[in-house]
């Protein structure tokens, strides 16, 4: 999932390379292989341009590639694949069908998680002279909307929702049935992620170790030795991390430890039940031309079943939600959380 201020969840790792103990994958760098294309795969077929939404596209943005920032170290969501080097995943089936709705052709650009926001909002001074035209339009990548990702000019297009999940190497004898599980272990994150923001809110503390006016460690008020969180660049690394025995727990978002579970023949396992499950949201920056023909994108894939066949096909249908739901900037969790409030 991503970042938070309320509990959320965001992402996992890219492909498994199952006999070698290894995962393989791209890690998330700046010019990693990208995919271009508007719209592929069985479960899109007969996917056309929908005049109406197509209206809604920006002029200033028709007829060159639209550019998607996506961190591709997330299988299934978003991750590259080994055996051709495109980026693939259920988030970018989906961002594809996004574009052939609004009748444009995508580039999907790997960028590191930490990154995208920033880069969301950059520009350069000839693209400001010419009308601050960002570096990425938008980004799907398994974002958690928060308020703190709002406040700094990020808005988020509801169309998934998704848990955070543990999980640890079979037969290590760590049992994980909630947070209070994590004391005096090592857990490794992505940084940049709702789980890293978690483990150390957990302990009172902002991300690096600040702490956090008025909030309890929750690890050492109950005489327990606190986590030890190790964020790693990439999902790739921190699942490496795991899968070695330097670290105890991996925490991610709850599709991506399904499937990192399911991929690993055996060297893995998921520990307790997903909480904190929070809507996953299309990232853009606030104000952009492109927020009206999104929503009206993913609405019609969701009315018309595209949506559904995207999920069926990549096994995550757990997730889906209704037409009714697509909205802007909605961070209601559901269920219980996994940290308390802070």
């Amino acid at each position: 999932m991503a970042d938070r201020s309320a509990v959320t969840p965001r992402r996992i790792l890219a492909l498994l390379a199952v006999g070698s103990g290894l995962f393989a994958a791209a890690c998330g760098g700046g010019s990693s292989p990208s995919s271009t294309s508007s719209g592929s795969g069985s479960a899109t077929a007969g996917l056309a341009k929908q005049a109406s939404v197509a209206s809604e596209v920006p002029s200033s943005l028709q007829g060159s590639p639209i550019q998607i920032a996506t961190d591709a170290t997330y299988a299934p969501n978003e991750y590259v694949d080994p055996s051709s080097g495109d980026i693939a995943g259920w988030d970018i089936d989906f961002g594809k069908a996004i574009c052939t709705v609004m009748g444009e052709v995508c580039t999907f650009n790997n960028v590191t998680f930490d990154d995208i926001i920033a880069q969301l909002k950059a520009a350069t001074p000839a693209e400001q002279a010419g009308g601050d035209k960002p570096r990425y339009q938008f980004s799907i990548s398994s974002w958690t909307p928060t308020a703190k990702r709002e406040q700094s000019g990020i808005d988020f297009i509801t169309y998934y929702q998704a848990g955070e999940a543990w999980f640890i190497k079979a037969g290590s004898g760590v049992t994980v049935n909630s947070a209070a599980d994590m004391c005096g272990k090592k857990v490794a994150v992505e940084a940049g992620t709702t789980e890293e923001s978690d483990a150390w809110g957990y302990l009172g503390k902002s991300v690096g170790g600040a702490a956090i006016s008025g909030d309890t460690d929750h690890c050492t008020s109950a005489g327990k030795q606190d986590i030890t969180v190790d964020s790693y660049q990439t999902q790739t690394q921190a699942n490496q991390a795991l899968i070695s025995g330097r670290d105890d727990i991996g925490w991610a978002d709850s599709p991506i430890a399904a499937y990192q579970v399911k991929q690993s023949n055996g060297q893995l396992a998921l520990a307790g039940q997903p909480c904190s499950v929070s809507p996953y949201g299309i990232a853009l920056v606030h104000g952009s031309q492109l927020e009206q023909a999104i929503t009206d994108a993913v609405k019609y894939l969701i009315s018309s079943g595209y949506y559904t066949k995207i999920l069926q096909q990549w096994g995550v249908t757990s997730g889906a939600v209704q037409a009714t739901d697509v909205s802007l900037n909605n961070n209601s969790a559901v269920g219980s959380s996994c940290v308390p409030s802070y």
